[in-house]
């Protein structure tokens, strides 16, 4: 189990309002740190390839540890907050991997699929591609939103069965039930976000389908401006489902979480309104997972006040100190 006190998180002055949360972390993105990362590209077991971008501190010797970040939806590897924290985790001596999940990032021309919550395998697969460039680390995973349902998902299908270099792991604001997400994106005030995520999907799919060869593809057109309609028209049909609620249903990471073995963080706001904090009452948690709430904080915000970090990126702080905590438990 991963235990570690923390301050609580204080929103920002004039940012205690959840919208005000979540979009101010696009508002205050922080310093753009320079990363000198090296890319790797990662065959998938399905025959796709993904690429990776993989962060190595100067004082990090082999046997020391990696932390693997994987993204939201419509994020990549060099949304502010994977490359903040992954700069904050670097400076720890720790190893960073930083995914671009399929069809987003450097994934985004050779990747023939496309980004969906049932792809639990490819953390699969980057874990085993890592673990043959380092077989002797451990590694601790961490997702945030859409990429930490896939997270939790592949965590649960691992049972007690999971990869032994896997010791920890860390969850930000995951959509674990997608039917429920989804159709809280429908609430009122909430559908900017709805808005927003099919605006990105639909110019990434537009530019995919010109630019893949080999694309998989339905050939829909229109394509919806609902994120529901596209998941029942597009995503499910080309990842091998009937439709939306056979998608959500079977993509979703709720029912496994009994079954998660490996200790691991879930950190969600009460005030989130992308993913409703009262999902997670509805489904038991193993014994290995630690819940963490905070009263604000939105959706992948946590944009804190002044003076109680180094910078105002509450969340980014909390992961940096949980990782480093892990082979160092004083």
């Amino acid at each position: 189990m991963i235990v570690l006190k923390y301050p609580a998180f204080r929103p920002g002055r004039m940012l205690a309002n959840n919208h005000f949360q979540t979009i101010g972390a696009f508002l205050f993105p922080g310093t753009d740190h320079k990363l000198s990362s090296k890319k790797h590209v990662v065959p998938l077991s399905d025959g796709d390839n993904i690429a990776i971008h993989d962060d190595q501190p100067e004082n990090w010797i082999a046997g020391d540890r990696i932390c693997i970040l994987v993204h939201g939806l419509c994020g990549f590897h060099g949304s502010p907050y994977m490359r903040r924290i992954a700069h904050k985790v670097n400076r720890n001596g720790v190893r960073t991997i930083r995914i671009d999940m399929r069809g987003f990032g450097d994934s985004t021309l050779i990747s023939r699929g496309h980004v969906s919550a049932a792809l639990s395998r490819d953390i699969d697969d980057v874990v085993n591609y890592i673990h043959q460039l380092s077989p002797i680390s451990k590694m601790t995973l961490v997702g945030f939103s859409l990429g930490a349902a896939i997270l939790l998902k592949a965590l649960g299908e691992w049972s007690h069965e999971h990869p032994r270099c896997v010791d920890s792991a860390i969850a930000v604001s995951p959509p674990i039930d997608l039917n429920y997400s989804v159709a809280n994106l429908s609430k009122f005030g909430n559908r900017i976000y709805d808005l927003y995520f099919m605006r990105r999907l639909r110019n990434q799919l537009k530019y995919r389908r010109r630019h893949v060869k080999g694309i998989i593809d339905n050939g829909l057109n229109p394509i919806p401006r609902r994120l529901v309609h596209f998941d029942d028209q597009f995503t499910a049909k080309v990842s091998g489902f009937s439709g939306a609620r056979e998608y959500y249903r079977q993509a979703s990471a709720a029912p496994l979480l009994r079954e998660v073995s490996v200790p691991t963080l879930i950190v969600a706001a009460k005030d989130d309104p992308v993913v409703p904090i009262e999902m997670f009452d509805q489904w038991p948690l193993s014994p290995e997972i630690e819940m963490v709430t905070t009263k604000h904080g939105g959706h992948l915000g946590f944009v804190g006040r002044n003076g109680v970090d180094p910078d105002r990126h509450w969340l980014d702080w909390r992961i940096s100190q949980w990782v480093a905590s892990i082979d160092d438990p004083a």
